[in-house]
């Protein structure tokens, strides 16, 4: 089959297969090369997208060099449409069964990844016209797509879209915003924070962890809170920063006065493991010890010691000072003695 004899193309596949049994039918491939293939793909024509597509998932070479090889943006436009609405063109599809499979949506997002497929540069701008399309699934699909490649220049663009009212859209924003990178996203991310919903927050949370460092000023800035809301995703956060800056807040955070709080970030203070023991034995000593303190210190204590058997004689009767009828009295002490033995044994580790 050449370029020109398309006397068996999906274009007419459309008007000729009504049924059910027509729409599993798979035209055969041809022989056209993938080069002419991408070109009359970026032309608009289904029939041969869909032998292109074909030759892609078959992992082709030369499908993957026609397609990162062709100077035309509406390739890339074309296959956008195709993974986010399944059509080709702005045209119905009518999609052959090797293409309705997870693995071949999969492999056709690696042509806009870097040295996957197309032209950074091509990928960048057809994606980040994309999105302001009108089409909520096209701006889902654009927005992901940025966050996979890393686009820096689309950040204007991502916090925007933590605005955008379809629901789906704003999540994958979030998380787009947390593969770039850019620490300018923090304040959008924790102005988001305060309207979002649970799973909205969860991405948000996900993209302030992925932040990292960069995101540490404004998180423990937040961590103060007026909202327990704001102050349990911020510890959250933070916990899952290893960062110096981090224990402190932590260690307070078990004087929240709200409870979800104070439970965070004590199973957050487990992954540090010996350098807490000091701040939060300090705690112990110069705060009023209440029935939640108690939950969250000793909770945190207790599988110090039992991770590191050395801090057990230490620590264990702290523990048990918590949990006895006059511990407001007996917790103080318990702490100041279990500090000054460590302190005494160079047992105590900061940093």
């Amino acid at each position: 089959m050449t370029s020109s004899d398309h006397s068996y193309d999906i274009d007419q596949v459309h008007a000729s297969m009504p049924d059910q049994s027509a729409l599993e039918t798979t035209p055969p491939v041809g022989v056209t090369p993938p080069q002419v293939l991408a070109e009359e793909a970026a032309a608009g024509r289904r029939g041969a997208a869909w032998r292109l597509l074909h030759w892609i998932i078959q992992d082709d070479p030369r499908a993957v060099i026609a397609v990162s090889s062709l100077n035309d943006d509406r390739l890339a436009q074309n296959l956008l449409e195709f993974i986010a609405l399944g059509t080709w063109a702005g045209k119905p599809f009518v999609v052959p069964v090797p293409l309705r499979t997870a693995h071949a949506r999969t492999r056709l997002r690696t042509l806009f990844l870097p040295s996957s497929g197309m032209d950074y540069a091509r990928v960048e701008r057809v994606l980040i016209a994309a999105v302001a399309d009108k089409r909520p699934a096209m701006r889902e699909s654009a927005v992901y797509l940025l966050g996979i490649i890393g686009s820096r220049n689309a950040t204007p663009l991502l916090i925007q879209a933590l605005d955008d009212p379809i629901p789906a859209v704003r999540s994958q924003a979030a998380k787009a915003l947390g593969r770039v990178g850019d620490a300018t996203a923090v304040p959008a991310l924790l102005r988001s924070l305060h309207t979002a919903d649970e799973q909205m927050s969860s991405q948000i949370d996900f993209a302030l962890g992925r932040l990292g460092f960069a995101a540490v000023p404004a998180l423990i800035a937040e961590s103060k809170s007026s909202s327990p809301w704001i102050r349990w995703h911020c510890i959250r956060a933070l916990g899952d920063v290893c960062d110096s800056r981090v224990l402190p807040v932590l260690v307070e955070s078990l004087r929240d006065p709200d409870h979800s709080v104070a439970w965070m970030g004590a199973k957050k203070l487990i992954s540090f493991g010996k350098r807490c023991v000091e701040p939060l034995l300090h705690l112990l000593v110069v705060t009023d010890t209440s029935p939640w303190l108690v939950e969250a210190a000793s909770y945190v204590l207790h599988n110090i010691y039992l991770r590191d058997k050395k801090l057990r004689p230490h620590l264990e009767p702290v523990v048990q000072s918590m949990h006895s009828v006059a511990y407001q009295i007996a917790t103080p002490q318990a702490a100041r003695h279990a500090l000054s033995q460590l302190s005494a044994e160079g047992a105590l580790i900061n940093g």
